[in-house]
């Protein structure tokens, strides 16, 4: 049987609370969401444990909805956002377990980052990562670095890197990396409304008064940069994989 939309949208939370189950504490412990957003996974994450969840974004709006969120869900006794970037978190307290689903790509620098975050978990404390990351493959080829620079252009991408440059970065930080999952067979690329947009930009970008400033305009910058990560993804220059770490 086919998932649903729904089921199939919440793939990514499933695969990040397996990788919970039994790792937890007893009393539900401390789960951190890096780059919350408006509290999706956050509530998913509160259903199904019993920890403290806190989520963390940028967005004074984004925090706002989330809140609403998980008090309709009824979680909100055991969750809260915090407004700021997720590179200047406190010192205290320190978490079980971190997830970042599609969030530490946007950080100016993973280095510092996950240097950050392992020192705000127990040890043995895992992070999860679910992301897009570069791959070797036709590394140098001018096509391939066009369409990565669109994506970092049109998504204000701070930091792309393969999984073995990132895996590098956090053994340093006292992360090692424990499973490697990639998800890309499991997107889908391509769809309709992907091709309308290609057929869009192509358009926009025949028109010579605004072929050169349309990535400055934030709708058509959105817009390059999910072709391009389109592109990127179906030619495996990107891949869309799920990380699991553990604190040493």
């Amino acid at each position: 049987m086919r998932p649903t939309p729904d089921e199939a949208a919440d793939t990514v939370n499933r695969l990040v609370l397996e990788r919970l189950q039994g790792h937890l504490p007893p009393d539900g412990g401390r789960l951190l969401d890096l780059g919350c957003g408006v509290g999706a996974t956050m509530v998913r994450l509160a259903q199904a444990t019993q920890a403290q969840v806190t989520g963390v974004t940028i967005s004074r709006v984004q925090a706002e909805v989330g809140e609403k969120r998980l008090a309709t869900a009824g979680v909100a006794d055991r969750c809260e956002i915090i407004c700021l970037d997720f590179a200047e978190l406190p010192t205290e307290p320190r978490y079980h377990a971190m997830v970042g689903i599609e969030s530490i790509v946007h950080s100016p620098s993973v280095a510092d980052l996950v240097m950050t975050l392992a020192s705000r978990l127990h040890p043995g404390g895992r992070l999860i990562l679910c992301d897009d990351w570069a791959t070797d493959k036709d590394r140098g080829v001018a096509a391939r670095e066009r369409c990565l620079a669109q994506f970092r252009a049109g998504w204000r991408i701070g930091s792309l890197h393969t999984v073995a440059e990132f895996a590098g970065l956090a053994e340093r930080a006292g992360l090692r990396l424990r499973e490697d999952l990639d998800l890309t067979s499991y997107l889908r690329l391509g769809r309709p409304r992907d091709r309308l947009v290609n057929v869009a930009l192509g358009a926009v970008r025949a028109l010579p008064r605004v072929r050169d400033r349309v990535v400055d305009i934030p709708f058509w910058a959105n817009m390059i940069g999910g072709s391009a990560l389109q592109q990127g993804l179906s030619r495996r220059w990107l891949e869309y994989r799920l990380l699991l770490l553990e604190r040493v």
